[in-house]
């Protein structure tokens, strides 16, 4: 079988892959300079492919991405129709829980306004600020990401509300669970609300005006997830208007966020340039690493294979909470 790997990994990361299939032919490029005849000439792909190659080959049997999310893959056309398709949930949770927490945190406790007085060698307290302690967060999108988050909110005694596409039974960690078709009714008995959503066409600006205002006056809003899931404009006229205590921000519409934009400027907004998650974290190259290598066992035995996307609803097909 030939492996096309075109996944941000090490060196030790591939070199482990290479051990448990010497039978296998590697070969390795990166996914904006790899070649037509690199896709024609492959069985499976290991990473995420640029738009200027013809994806739609027969001779590619599975393509493993190295994102979570998979919505720009599964378009009518795209891959051939026999060929599957698995995404990378699992790889990222743990880093973006952390980086979550530090943006909450940091919310809560005006860390944003001592650094300011830092700069100023100022030292004056701020009487005002927010606990985690004993909060009611609703995690909206119970994927990876937002289930790794909520196992980490049970150190603070947080009341979880789970939002998610669909029913199932309740997972460890979350002590209410609702679909989103109930998302009025969760967002103002909610704290914190953090949006862990992918990208479809249900989540796009699910987050507008209307939405924004059902939250609580005080509540802190964190999207990690996908920046289309907040109207932009909407959340800026809001803001304004001096409802919700804060934001955090690790995704926007548009990335990058344009220099002259007046999400800068809110002194009550925290803004990551998508720096949460990636392959800069030791524990997502370890993960996918992982992931990889049970992925192929799997595929060579014929077995279901983990993270197997679903080209309808975009989703992972099956979704196990550990």
């Amino acid at each position: 079988m030939r492996i096309l790997m075109l996944a941000p990994l090490q060196k030790e990361n591939f070199e482990k892959i290479e051990m448990s299939f010497l039978e296998d032919e590697f070969i390795y490029g990166d996914g904006h300079t790899v070649t037509q005849d690199m896709i024609d000439n492959c069985d499976v792909i290991v990473g995420n492919v640029a738009d200027h190659v013809n994806l739609n080959r027969d001779n590619i049997q599975l393509m493993m991405l190295h994102s979570a999310g998979s919505d720009g893959y599964v378009k009518a056309g795209l891959l051939h129709p026999h060929t599957k398709l698995t995404n990378a949930s699992g790889t990222y949770g743990k880093a973006i829980a952390e980086h979550t927490l530090g943006l909450i945190l940091t919310l809560n406790k005006n860390i944003k306004t001592y650094i300011h007085h830092m700069d100023e060698h100022l030292w004056q307290s701020v009487s005002t600020g927010k606990e985690l302690y004993q909060s009611t967060v609703a995690i909206i999108g119970l994927g990876d990401l937002g289930y790794e988050l909520a196992k980490r909110l049970k150190a603070f005694d947080c009341h979880i509300i789970g939002v998610k596409r669909t029913l199932s039974p309740l997972p460890p960690c979350i002590d209410e669970l609702y679909t989103t078709s109930h998302i009025d009714e969760v967002l103002p008995q909610a704290d914190f609300v953090i949006l862990a959503l992918p990208q479809t066409r249900e989540t796009i600006h699910m987050f507008d005006k209307k939405r924004l205002f059902l939250m609580k006056g005080d509540a802190v809003l964190i999207n990690i997830g996908r920046g289309s899931a907040i109207c932009t404009n909407d959340l800026i006229e809001v803001l304004e208007t001096g409802h919700l205590y804060g934001v955090g921000l690790d995704v926007v519409e548009e990335e990058p966020l344009n220099q002259e934009h007046d999400l800068w400027d809110l002194k009550n907004v925290l803004i990551t340039p998508h720096a949460s998650g990636g392959y800069a974290w030791k524990s997502a190259r370890d993960y996918f690493t992982d992931l990889v290598i049970r992925n192929l066992q799997h595929f060579k035995k014929g077995e279901e294979l983990e993270n197997e996307v679903d080209f309808v609803t975009g989703y992972r097909k099956v979704i196990k909470y550990k």
